[in-house]
């Protein structure tokens, strides 16, 4: 009587197949390129300490607010159209001007849509001006309009 042998599948041995997928996986991820997003290179100045900031002479302001863009220090003015903006602007011809004088000073308020805010940044650098962001610690923007 002869035995029978079991009837069983070959077994593959995968163990070389996840060796081959890592490697692959390290390939694919070396030799990718990324896709570089299009964007505007904006130039912001450096800081200034508080002496040197008082010493110049008046830099042109834009504020925003929820309701629009105010040119100037005068934070109760009316709110001016995007396009009288620009215009503004380029009649500062920044362009021309030193390095140093090329600044304009940014004030935003926090519910302004990032949208209008891109959109004067562009206007400002367009311009040949470099944007010179306003920053509060905390509360001080708020004393500082009581004091008014």
């Amino acid at each position: 009587r002869l035995k029978q042998k079991d009837k069983r599948s070959p077994e593959i041995d995968v163990g070389s197949f996840a060796d081959i997928a890592f490697l692959l996986i390290i390939f694919f991820i070396l030799t990718t390129t990324f896709q570089r997003l299009a964007g505007e290179k904006v130039a912001i100045p450096a800081g200034e300490p508080p002496e040197k900031q008082a010493e110049k002479k008046e830099q042109p302001t834009v504020n925003l607010t929820g309701d629009g863009i105010i040119w100037g220090e005068d934070k109760k003015g009316d709110p001016i159209p995007m396009e009288e903006l620009r215009r503004k602007l380029m009649n500062l011809k920044l362009a021309t001007k030193e390095k140093d004088e090329r600044s304009v000073i940014l004030e935003c308020a926090a519910e302004v849509p990032y949208e209008r805010y891109f959109q004067v940044v562009m206007a400002i650098t367009k311009a040949g001006g470099a944007v010179a962001e306003m920053e509060y610690a905390k509360g001080e923007k708020q004393e500082e309009e009581e004091v008014k």
